[in-house]
């Protein structure tokens, strides 16, 4: 018999706040944590807005050791210890250690703001870069520069933290990591290869190489000094002009339905199951209706629901035109005659890449537990090409959430879904 897997335990650091429930209330009070970044000159990089985290203080949230990390692996980092020791999941620990694994979809390599520049400063050579000096260079890099590239250090910190000892995984599947990495995980824990697993996943964003790249390839939305943050994303709506990036860092703490009830853990929600899938457009960029759909259904099928048992969707839409409209297409067209609640977290959040869908994950147990969900805000009407009647989807109260089905894509054409359940 297939083992049932649930969520214990979570946390979240974002531009609205260090834990869940500050998070959470902002939410449904409409706040955004869209801001101007400072440091960047808009005469050279014209996207300046963004869901930054700012008062994050590493050493006062109890982190010891961050010199060796980069900040956005900090953010995950005390996410997961505020995860642990929240949710007392420490407290069934009968031997010296504990096999228990972590995923993390997170990205690869992120340069930070500090070895950036020190990139540059070595490389520049009459206003040109001339990579080959870093190697003749190697000694003007700052102490521990070379070590904060290593995407594995949260893991290694909380299996010393906490005594843990398994596999680590980490998965880099674009903008579709974080719920890859969940899958994953549920996955080998019915399998019994784990009672119970860490998932979690961190995204930084805001360096200029960054901006330069986004806004070139017309995937951020180009901003100017009188912008208003609130007027900056449009979700669905025929306004929607680029993305605005966000920064965070959320965790899942899972396990099996037994080793929950064993060590009297309460079960915030079921994971039903997802599916991830690739299908390949004539752009790298390019998100299609189909594209959507096919992974939609895959996801349905896997979790043998039918789309009448979804109440609420935790829509992608990043407020990029082509992704947006793909996403409505597809899901218009498998609800079809029925209504269906649809949300999306990036317009007080900004887009946050491969963290993006664990987020909303959490914010879909926030749902299930509560019965509520933050209304779409900025939605005057969609696209003149798209003949859909948004009240279908939009501006409506739900009774009762049972089931949340999480939306995730991006580059590469990778679409990934989840399916939660009201936990106990």
């Amino acid at each position: 018999m297939e083992r049932r897997v649930v969520i214990s335990g979570l946390n979240c650091i974002t531009s609205l706040g260090n834990d869940i429930e500050e998070i959470w209330c902002a939410l449904l009070d409409g706040v955004t944590g869209i801001s101007k970044i400072d440091k960047f000159d808009i005469s050279k990089y014209p996207c300046q807005f963004g869901g930054e985290i700012k008062n994050f203080n590493a050493r006062k949230a109890g982190l010891t050791g961050t010199n060796t990390m980069l900040k956005y692996n900090q953010y995950e980092l005390v996410s997961i210890m505020r995860a642990i020791e929240k949710y007392n999941w420490i407290e069934d620990l009968t031997e010296q250690k504990i096999n228990c694994p972590i995923y993390l979809g997170n990205q690869c390599i992120n340069l930070d703001q500090e070895l950036y520049d020190t990139l540059i400063d070595i490389s520049e050579d009459e206003e040109t870069l001339d990579f080959s000096l870093i190697g003749k260079n190697l000694n003007k890099f700052p102490p521990l520069n070379g070590i904060k590239l290593l995407p594995t250090l949260p893991m290694h910190f909380v299996a010393k933290k906490y005594d843990f000892h398994g596999s680590a995984n980490i998965s880099y599947a674009g903008e579709s990591s974080s719920i890859v990495s969940i899958l994953h995980a549920m996955r080998d824990i019915r399998m019994g290869y784990y009672e119970k697993a860490i998932v979690a996943s961190t995204y930084g964003p805001f360096t200029p190489h960054e901006f330069l790249w986004l806004g070139s390839a017309m995937l951020s939305r180009k901003t100017t000094y009188t912008d208003e943050p609130n007027q900056l994303l449009f979700p669905f709506d025929r306004r929607h002009q680029g993305i605005i990036y966000g920064e965070g860092a959320g965790v899942l703490l899972i396990e099996s339905e037994r080793s929950a009830l064993e060590n009297g853990r309460s079960i915030l929600a079921y994971i039903r199951g997802g599916t991830t899938n690739v299908y390949p457009e004539g752009n790298f960029f390019e998100l299609s209706p189909k594209g959507f759909a096919n992974n939609i259904k895959s996801t349905l099928r896997e979790c043998g629901a039918r789309s009448t048992d979804i109440d609420l969707i935790y829509a992608n839409a990043p407020s990029y035109a082509n992704w947006d409209n793909a996403e409505i297409e597809a899901i218009a067209k498998i609800w079809n005659e029925e209504c269906v609640a649809i949300m999306s977290s990036k317009l007080n959040l900004g887009f946050l890449g491969c963290t993006a869908g664990i987020i909303d994950c959490i914010l879909a147990v926030k749902s299930l537990r509560e019965n509520k969900f933050a209304r779409l805000k900025n939605f005057e009407q969609f696209d003149s090409g798209l003949d859909l009647e948004y009240k279908k989807y939009f501006g409506y109260t739900l009774p009762n959430i049972n089931r949340c089905l999480v939306n995730s894509a991006g580059s590469g054409a990778q679409y990934s879904s989840i399916i939660l359940e009201k936990g106990m």
